[in-house]
């Protein structure tokens, strides 16, 4: 077994601060897979728990803490044990689908800490990917296909809460923080008939591009605290909202790239083709209003004032005239450039 690092090895960072006496456990835990510590690094993206990377001389890995507070939104409280259920959802979709999710090296409860592989061989989410250039439309098709096999592969499981904990969570966070934040009837509207579908299961409810890496041919999702019993259609909705947020300045792209996913996916069940369904098409819509209008979770800006304001509103103007597609939401976004 190797020993715990000596005072010397620990490297100065607020992981100190973070984890107090905590901080030795936990750095032994990496030392298992890295070595000798020789750098820590906070990773940027993360709203809620606090996430840094520790390299030595054997590799990397990913150190995530959750504390009293959100990391990036301090003035909401939180449970710290509550890094348990991602913990749980972690090990769950490791062992279900292992190339599409880290591994859990470590679970450090009294630190509320997790100690994880590193899935980001670039250092770089595909959210600061698509901040340089455009997706790929083999990116997309890759991405709509792994989407798919997640969504396939926890079909029938149990809730990953006990008691009613997934659907308070569902109602308090993945609707309340995201579709009803807009406080359009539209999308409550959109929140009871997602609830009324069959088939509900395990969903990972943040699929966002932070959340995600593309490089070096693999595919990998990350962030699984928002994981919960919902209808698969809220993901492949949430994140198609994203695909349409980051190609605002880019609208030659889009149509080609959202047909490329959308193909790429099939939820379980019956089929649902994405080109008439407009329950997908407001879910997209609802989540393109919670980024682009910020009102409770800050998302930084990926088109220019004026263009996300034209957005906003055709986006407002669909929502009000109703029933609309995936279609008249690509328009918008192409709309919103052109004027």
């Amino acid at each position: 077994m190797t020993a715990p690092p000596a005072a010397e090895d620990i490297p100065p960072t607020s992981l100190n601060a973070l984890l107090g006496p905590h901080l030795r456990p936990v750095l032994a835990a990496c030392r298992l897979h890295t070595g000798r510590p020789t750098l820590v690094e906070a990773c940027t993206g993360g709203n809620v728990s606090h996430v840094f990377r520790v390299t030595g001389n054997r590799g990397s890995v990913i150190v995530k803490v959750r504390g009293r507070r959100f990391a990036r939104l301090a003035h909401i409280a939180t449970d710290p044990a509550l890094i348990a259920v991602e913990h749980r959802a972690l090990t769950l979709h490791h062992r279900l689908l292992p190339d599409l999710f880290p591994k859990v090296l470590a679970f450090l409860p009294a630190a509320h800490a997790m100690v994880m592989t590193d899935v980001f061989p670039d250092g770089r989410s595909w959210r600061e990917h698509l901040d340089q250039r455009p997706a790929t439309a083999e990116e997309c098709t890759r991405l709509g296909t792994a989407l798919s096999r997640v969504h396939h592969a926890t079909t029938g499981l149990p809730p990953l809460r006990d008691g009613d904990g997934d659907d308070r969570f569902r109602a308090e966070h993945a609707y309340g923080y995201s579709l009803r934040a807009a406080e359009h009837r539209a999308l409550d509207e959109a929140c009871r008939h997602l609830d009324a579908l069959p088939g509900q299961q395990l969903i990972l409810g943040d699929t966002c591009p932070k959340n995600l890496s593309l490089a070096s041919g693999r595919t990998a999702f990350v962030d699984l605290e928002t994981v919960h019993t919902g209808a698969p259609l809220f993901d492949l909705g949430y994140l198609l909202a994203h695909l349409v947020l980051h190609h605002i300045t880019r609208p030659e792209h889009l149509r080609p790239l959202a047909t490329a996913f959308l193909d790429a996916h099939r939820l379980p069940g019956p089929p649902r083709p994405w080109r008439s369904d407009s329950l997908l098409a407001t879910v997209a819509a609802g989540i393109l209003l919670y980024r682009l209008e910020a009102r409770t979770v800050p998302y930084p800006p990926t088109a220019p004032p004026g263009a996300a304001a034209r957005l906003r509103r055709r986006v407002r103007q669909l929502l009000d005239d109703g029933p609309f597609t995936v279609q008249d939401v690509l328009e918008a976004a192409e709309e919103a450039v052109t004027g």
